[in-house]
């Protein structure tokens, strides 16, 4: 088990947006060696609660949980907007979860995320603050 940041994916984000994509494609198909490997080594994650975990233990966890449910993803959009310098940057995600729970009963999940990401120096993208709840944070205190 590879809990490197620095573990070797086979595809690489070059683009933002790809992070976010490979990350999706990777929580399908139970790859959490993926999941961790587009995280910087003391990234940020939030939970639904609002809390926030840190590093790739956590980053592993969260996803080893998430990936657990054999959820399936489709992405409405993802939004990118990197800095002048081209070192940092935002993605905005608005996606849709599928999965069943044990009785077979399914569910659906909406998700509008908001992530931030630095550009790596082998030129690739990793996640440093992931906010899977970004956008809908108001909302989610209304309940």
């Amino acid at each position: 088990m590879n809990t490197s940041a620095e573990g070797n994916m086979e595809k690489k984000p070059l683009r933002p947006e790809e992070c976010d994509r490979y990350l999706l494609e990777a929580i399908e198909a139970g790859d959490i060696d993926t999941c961790v490997s587009l995280y910087e080594p003391s990234a940020v994650v939030f939970k639904k609660s609002g809390e926030a975990i840190s590093g790739l233990d956590a980053v592993r966890q969260t996803y080893a949980s998430m990936s657990a449910l054999k959820p399936r993803f489709a992405i409405d959009f993802i939004k990118s907007t990197v800095s002048e310098d081209g070192s940092i940057g935002t993605n905005r995600m608005k996606a849709s979860m599928t999965w069943q729970d044990a009785e077979g009963k399914q569910h659906n999940s909406m998700f509008h995320s908001l992530e931030v990401i630095r550009k790596q120096p082998d030129g690739s993208w990793r996640f440093i603050i992931d906010d899977p709840y970004g956008s809908m944070r108001d909302s989610l205190r209304e309940h």
